[in-house]
This record gives C-alpha cells, structure tokens and sequence, in this order.
C-alpha cells in the first residue's frame, strides 16, 4: 500500500532490467562527459592542425599509402567493431511492461540510486516546511485514490514488487512526479485544480508509470548513446572544418539537430506512453476514464499562453495529449468492463 512519506529515509526498490548489465555508473558518467568531449575537441584539434601544416606533406602521403595498402585490415576492423556495436545494442534491447515497447536499456536501480537521492533531497530540502501529515485532508485522499489504484493494479509484478511511498507537498504547483524506487509527490496546486477524484487518479497513475516502466533508466541508456555520438561528432568536427568558430558553429548546429529530432521526441514518446498505461490503471481500478482527457483541455486552457511549442518540449502539446488519450479511451472502457466495474452514467458535456 502507499503510505506517507513523512521522513528523509528512502529504502530502493529494484529496477528490473536484463541480468548482467555492465555500465559506468551515470554519477560517475557526470565527470567522465565533459572530460571525454574536452579531450575529443583538443585531440580533433591537434589533428587539423597536423593535416593543414605544409611541412607533413611527405608524412600525410605515407599515411594515405599506409591506409591503401592496409584497406582490407582496416575495413575488416571497421566491420567488427560496428558488429560489436550491434551485438551490444541488441543484447540489451528488452520489451517494456505492459505496452511491450522495444527499447535499448543498460541501467538499474543501483546505478541511479545517487541521482535519485539528490534530486529528492532538493525537493524535500525545498519544502521541508511544506510536507503535509498522513492525517490532513489532503493526504487521506490522495492516499486514497493511490491505494486504490494499488490494489486494483497488485497483480502487474512491476506494482507488486515496489514499496510505494506518496508525499503530499503544500504548493501552489500544479504539478506530481515520482521516482525509480516508488517515491510518488503530489502538490496541493494539482490536487486543487484537478476537477474530481477520477482526474487526480490518473496524474496519480501516470507518475506510477513512469516508475513502472523505468523511463528514468531508460532515459539515461538513450542519453548514453548521444553522449557516446557527440563526443565521436565533436572530434571528426574539430579534426575537419577548417577554423575553430566554423567548427564551434558546426558542433552547434549538430547539438541541435540532435535534441531537435531525436531526443525530445524520444522523450515526448515516453510521456505519451505513461499517459497510455496511466489510462490503464486507472481503468483497472474503476475510475471514469473519460474524464482524462478533460484534465488536458483545462491545463492548455492554463497554460496557453506560456505554452512552447511541441518540437521543442520535453512533452506532447496538450490539446495532443487530450487528442491521444481521446483515441484510446474505447479500449480504456473495454478494460474497464472486462474488470466488472460499476456501470458509468451517460456524461453530459
């Protein structure tokens, strides 16, 4: 069951990922990064410098020559090493709980307990004049709706096996997040904009399941990747373009493409995917689904003016995010029979 988190003491609850996984821890990742891409620029750098200089004409000649003579070795070598990318990228790859999504993931809760435990000391550090008691109005009922969708969800392993906890934070914030072991904070500005219980459950279970699915470890393997590519891109950048603010611009413009159409889109597919699965527990545990979608109409209504615009958020719009949850909300209902739940009233719009 959920319970309120009313103390600084966290317990972890494993992250379930495919055994034997090896990776550099990401706090550790944190220093490596920016010493790896440093290097790769001074490296890149150095290299120009020694192409462009008239006096190794005779030695670059000889490298050429080297490089033809070798050309089988070196095209053997380039093969297996982009094999054993590929085998490493594979074997890692696992199905998602409940959607069965695809995706490449290298981390588990071990390696992200350090982040974890710093991003939860900020909040609590934040707020901690802010937290409210198991026994306030506000916390019976979130603690309510929670347990709710607890018991109603107990039979997936990936709900069953992490020990829940829920933080009730006073806040004009309208606004929930969760973490990888179970932690789940709601702020009293969401719980008093949201309409009705069945809007409240649904935030509720789309943070659960973005602990559920592992997106936080997942995040971070997809992050590995582009961090891995744009330190390969920043040396092949500093190593050809000619002077160094062509090759700032150019590490730029390719920083940007890659935020642009990769990893924020790959992280507005993981919004839209908790969305989905929240959806889903909260059919599960017998709330009116129909009224979701409603939750995202009020919130562009809000928002509308400071909104950005998709490409560049983290998030789906919100009219897409309603659109979406619109979409689904037949097989939303057909859960929902399919689990004998109270019959809905017709709705008036």
């Amino acid at each position: 069951m959920f319970r309120s988190f009313i103390s600084t003491k966290i317990k972890f609850a494993a992250i379930h990922t495919s055994s034997g996984q090896k990776a550099i821890p990401p706090i550790i990742w944190l220093i490596i990064k920016p010493v790896s891409k440093l290097s790769s620029i001074i490296i890149g750098r150095g290299l120009r410098k020694w192409l462009r200089s008239p006096a190794n004409l005779h030695r670059k000649q000889a490298v050429i020559e080297h490089f033809k003579t070798k050309k089988k070795h070196y095209f053997f070598g380039i093969t297996g090493f982009g094999a054993g990318c590929y085998g490493y990228y594979t074997s890692h790859l696992e199905l998602t709980p409940i959607t069965h999504r695809k995706r490449f993931i290298i981390f588990n809760s071990a390696h992200l307990k350090e982040i974890e435990e710093f991003e939860k000391k900020n909040i609590l550090e934040s707020f901690k004049d802010k937290v409210l008691p198991v026994d306030h109005k506000y916390t019976i009922n979130a603690l309510r709706i929670a347990n709710k969708l607890f018991s109603a969800n107990m039979h997936l392993p990936e709900v069953k096996d992490i020990k829940w906890k829920l933080t009730v934070i006073q806040s004009d914030i309208v606004n929930a997040c969760a973490f990888p072991n179970g932690d789940v904070f709601v702020f009293t500005g969401l719980m008093d904009f949201v309409k009705n219980d069945d809007e409240l459950a649904f935030i509720i279970a789309h943070e659960m399941s973005h602990t559920i699915l592992q997106h936080g470890a997942e995040q971070m393997s997809h992050s590995r990747i582009f961090d891995i590519i744009s330190i390969a891109l920043s040396l092949i950048i500093w190593s050809m373009v000619p002077y160094d603010t062509g090759s700032i611009f150019t590490e730029k413009i390719a920083e940007n493409m890659q935020e642009y159409f990769f990893s924020l889109p790959y992280e507005r597919v993981l919004e839209k995917e908790a969305d989905i699965v929240g959806m889903i527990l909260s059919a599960k545990a017998c709330f009116d689904v129909r009224n979701n979608s409603q939750f995202w109409h009020r919130m562009n209504d809000l928002s509308k003016e400071n909104e950005i615009p998709e490409f560049l958020s983290t998030h789906p719009s919100n009219i897409n995010r309603a659109k979406d949850l619109e979409d689904f909300l037949p097989q939303a209902l057909k859960i929902r029979d399919e689990c004998n739940c109270y019959k809905l009233p017709e709705k008036k719009f």
